[in-house]
């Protein structure tokens, strides 16, 4: 490596955990001026837990403000419009989405699942913080042989997926029949793998009607906390530090 490629990288990694450092200061303000309390989107009210599980950059401030993954706000809306009964959230970290649809959704059974045990631990804990802990359930990794159990029984269910990759081999409507009665929301990671966005899609086509969600613009002006602070401030609380633009998978069963 040369010296300019060191020097590069040395920058880099200023850089980075000046940002770090940044959103710490910035996420602690938002969470002491909100007391942890979602502003805005499908989940206001929802109390946020104060410790995270994955990764060192913070979303928190993003889903506090009501901003955080806000494309997905009207389909999260439509799903909760159409009840479904049961609800799996397979890679639920801190337990925002598991969490947030439980409390919108008091008749349903939610069953959340994390290979962290420090995410499910977490989780739980929220789940008991936001009273909805009586039709809630947490449980480590599983397998894709082990979905369709829980999919079975249900007349209606919803799978929400975000699991690093790991939906290219979690979603096998071959291994899980149940997934023809299933609305899907996935997170296609394919910055890990180039393929996911169209095998998914290639495999579900069949049975449900496929939507792609691009990630989308934001705007934190539209938050009265955020137009008290610098414009260098505002941006990063929204900034959901992601590594290309991202996709989703939304997939709702053919009448």
């Amino acid at each position: 490596m040369s010296y300019k490629e060191i020097s590069q990288n040395s920058i880099k990694n200023i850089h980075a955990l000046s940002l770090q450092a940044q959103k710490a200061d910035l996420t602690a303000y938002l969470m002491s001026q909100t007391h942890g309390i979602v502003q805005a989107g499908p989940f206001k009210g929802m109390k946020l837990s104060d410790r995270l599980s994955w990764g060192s950059f913070s979303d928190e401030a993003a889903k506090v403000l009501g901003f955080y993954e806000e494309e997905l706000h009207a389909f999260i809306e439509q799903i909760i419009a159409e009840s479904p009964d049961r609800i799996l959230n397979i890679g639920c970290a801190e337990g925002y989405y598991a969490i947030g649809i439980a409390r919108r959704l008091p008749q349903a059974k939610v069953i959340a699942f994390d290979i962290d045990p420090k995410a499910q631990e977490i989780t739980l804990a929220s789940a008991t913080q936001n009273n909805c802990a009586s039709h809630f359930s947490v449980s480590g990794e599983i397998k894709v042989s082990e979905i369709e159990g829980y999919l079975k029984g249900s007349e209606h269910p919803f799978l929400f997926m975000d699991c690093e990759g790991g939906e290219l081999t979690l979603l096998d409507p071959l291994q899980t029949p149940s997934l023809s009665k299933t609305s899907i929301l996935v997170e296609c990671h394919n910055f890990l793998n180039r393929t996911i966005v169209s095998t998914l899609q290639a495999r579900l086509s069949p049975t449900h009607n496929v939507e792609i969600i691009a990630e989308g613009e934001r705007n934190p002006n539209k938050s009265p906390i955020l137009a008290r602070l610098s414009s260098n401030y505002r941006w990063l609380a929204v900034n959901e530090n992601r590594p290309e633009c991202m996709h989703w998978i939304w997939a709702t069963p053919k009448k």
